[in-house]
């Protein structure tokens, strides 16, 4: 059997979704032609990310899936870019419609709420390739790819905040949205991502109800300033880790203890590793690039890593590491007082962050377009800063319904704020938000008014 476009179809493939339409004098409009064509390479794209990761797609691969010819490939598409972002945006439309539009048909806002995040999860079940493409898939894309879904979040997040607010403006001071768009992003892609899709449905109501618990309106005071792009990160000291790293040992024989030289040419080895990255992206991250950033040999590279992979998971748990610790730190020096703990070490990360900008890119946003090692890390870190909400649970005792999932939601509305500082290049600014963050944190556990009140004086200390 033959296709419109000459490529022949394997017997027993088994693939419905991809059968052309019949060849010769069919009559067909060619138009309609060209978007079945598109449609199944967009499928293709589709199931192939799923399996190989944006990055180990070829077009051979694509055009072979879906029965198009590579010629055929090129006269719809300038190349896979191109077609990704077609698929990308044919995702992103019909689930925000059927989101938005599940979000308009109830009121009050609990029920609002319950319909769409149930409509979420329908669609999630039901495809849960194209949509694990949606919430993960732009990482490693390509620049215009994550442009795409900045702007696409950004719209979005609008649109939800003008209709949630009751007066139709929206206030971008409020986090609120962003805050729990993230959550409900981080509930969802980590259950894509271990093939757990059917529990959406589960935890779709939960979800609703942590999002409804939210006042509409956040207290004025806790509003965030215009968080404006600046590339300079001037007036923010760097960490005592990354001060040490930037030393450099004096060069030829050196009588300090071998372990100590060793130690410093790692860390200087995760910093540029960190740096390239933030700066030129994944693909521009060479085993030359780092071993001349880090002043070393590219057998002393090769003696403490194997490959820049393994470079990146160093700086990753470096970063990983770093972050938890001074939160944690920071939340023991209240452990009797735990919203004041959680206040702290809030406060601590975001500061560490701030003075550790290449790794705070490479651990929050360069890490999906790693490898799903560096994901299943961020994975494990994410539990770990989760765990510390868990008191809340018994601090607000039984008379108040806390949904299970609070804790995992509220640590992903946090690190949606964070990856938005980041990649919008505000992250000198993020301490801004620490307030706020502060109350969106408490505020399950402990209600807004208390929650409100613990971030205002959180905020009064740091200031102090």
């Amino acid at each position: 059997m033959t296709v419109a476009n000459d490529e022949p179809v394997a017997n027993g493939d088994g693939s419905e979704r991809y059968r052309p339409l019949p060849t010769g004098t069919h009559g067909l409009d060619p138009d309609d032609v060209k978007r079945d064509q598109r449609k199944r390479l967009q499928a293709a794209l589709i199931e192939l990310i799923a399996q190989k990761g944006y990055p180990g797609v070829r077009i051979v691969d694509l055009a072979k899936l879906a029965h198009v010819s590579p010629p055929t490939f090129y006269s719809l598409y300038d190349d896979k870019e191109d077609l990704f972002l077609s698929a990308y945006d044919e995702v992103a439309a019909r689930t925000a419609k059927s989101v938005l539009l599940a979000y308009a048909s109830r009121d009050p806002e609990e029920e609002r709420l319950v319909v769409a995040m149930r409509a979420f999860a329908e669609i999630a079940a039901a495809e849960s390739e194209a949509i694990s493409l949606f919430v993960l898939g732009a990482f490693g894309a390509g620049s215009r790819a994550l442009e795409r879904r900045r702007r696409t979040l950004e719209e979005f997040e609008s649109r939800i905040r003008t209709s949630r607010d009751g007066t139709g403006r929206g206030d971008s001071g409020d986090l609120t949205v962003k805050f729990i768009l993230g959550g409900i992003r981080e509930v969802t892609a980590s259950r894509l991502r271990d093939g757990r899709q059917a529990e959406l449905f589960a935890v779709a109501d939960e979800l609703a109800a942590w999002a409804a618990g939210y006042p509409r309106r956040l207290p004025d005071d806790l509003s965030v300033p215009p968080l404006n792009p600046s590339k300079s990160d001037d007036g923010v000291p760097l960490s005592e880790r990354a001060q040490r790293a930037e030393g450099r040992l004096p060069s030829g024989r050196s009588d300090l203890p071998r372990q100590f030289i060793v130690k410093s040419q790692r860390e200087r080895i995760v910093d540029a590793t960190a740096a390239i990255a933030a700066e030129q992206g994944l693909a521009g991250l060479t085993i030359p690039k780092i071993a001349k950033r880090a002043n070393v040999s590219y057998q002393t590279f090769y003696d403490i890593y194997p490959s820049k992979h393994d470079a990146f998971l160093g700086a990753q748990k470096v970063g990983m590491h770093q972050a938890l610790r001074v939160a944690i730190e920071a939340y023991e020096a209240h452990e009797s007082d735990w919203p004041r703990g959680v206040a702290a070490g809030l406060s601590a990360l975001i500061t560490f962050l701030a003075s550790e900008p290449a790794h705070a890119h490479l651990t929050v946003v360069d890490t999906f377009a790693a490898s799903p090692e560096t994901i299943e890390i961020r994975g494990a870190s994410m539990q770990g800063f989760a765990a510390y909400l868990l008191p809340g649970y018994e601090l607000a005792g039984e008379d108040v319904a806390i949904p299970s999932i609070a804790a995992e939601a509220i640590t992903g509305g946090i690190w949606q704020v964070f990856h938005h500082c980041i990649e919008n290049d505000c992250l000198a600014e993020l301490p801004l938000a620490a307030p706020q963050l502060t109350y969106l944190a408490l505020a399950p556990f402990i209600g807004p008014s208390e929650a409100a009140k613990i971030a205002r004086e959180a905020d009064q200390l740091a200031s102090a």
